[in-house]
């Protein structure tokens, strides 16, 4: 059994992810209503967060236990390559209580160590890149994960969507326009040529701070 997955993501009326300024207070404030178990965060987003944050030293060790009545989410992380070299920094930020590393069998072997020595659960799904189905599934019998919201760029949410493992789509839409065809976008497809629309059902608005706009949909499987 999969879990429900929730894409969420700001955007400009434009469908624009960069470029503007989002409101960040409102767009987590709503997050909170799906309840989610495990916050599926791209790598690419972490390593291109705005802050300088620094690699782990190589002799630190942090294991954290969390309390078994801690209701934050997971923060789950696909890394199929290895690239991710600041778990420590994450995993003490107060959004998650706990971290997981969605890895692949051709994963660097000496990556794989050292996220066991740091106690940085795995789970191994595809060969040379992430399964995102088998890694669903595994979350729903491992850790008992019944909702996943998903917080990442474009290249993630399209393989997502065309995998058909999105369940709903939710846009908060800030009035602006970006424009310029080097901005990210929510949805890159990886396909070219794209292989189909995707049709969606709509499933409700509203207004927030009498400009933003939530838009919501269901993906029809």
């Amino acid at each position: 059994m999969k879990p429900k997955v929730i894409l969420y993501t700001a955007t400009s009326l434009d469908g624009r992810t960069q470029g503007f300024s989002i409101d960040m207070g409102l767009f987590y404030s709503l997050a909170q209503r799906w309840g989610e178990n495990a916050s599926l965060v791209g790598c690419d987003t972490l390593l291109n967060a705005p802050d300088d944050i620094p690699e782990d030293e190589p002799s630190e060790v942090l294991t954290i236990t969390p309390s078994a009545d801690d209701s934050r989410p997971i923060l789950v992380v696909p890394d199929s390559r290895g690239r991710l070299k600041s778990w420590h920094y994450w995993r003490k930020q107060p959004y998650w209580k706990d971290c997981i590393a969605l890895c692949t069998k051709n994963t660097p072997a000496e990556h794989i160590e050292y996220l066991k020595r740091n106690s940085i659960k795995t789970i191994t799904a595809g060969i040379e890149t992430v399964d995102y189905s088998q890694a669903l599934d595994a979350l729903h019998e491992q850790m008992g994960t019944t909702t996943v919201r998903v917080d990442s760029g474009g290249t993630l949410n399209g393989v997502l969507i065309r995998s058909g493992l999105v369940d709903e789509l939710h846009l908060l839409v800030h009035p602006t326009l970006v424009g310029a065809s080097t901005q990210a976008t929510f949805f890159r497809d990886a396909n070219s040529p794209p292989t189909g629309e995707i049709p969606l059902k709509f499933l409700g608005s509203e207004v927030h701070s009498e400009q933003i706009i939530l838009l919501s949909y269901a993906v029809v499987k």
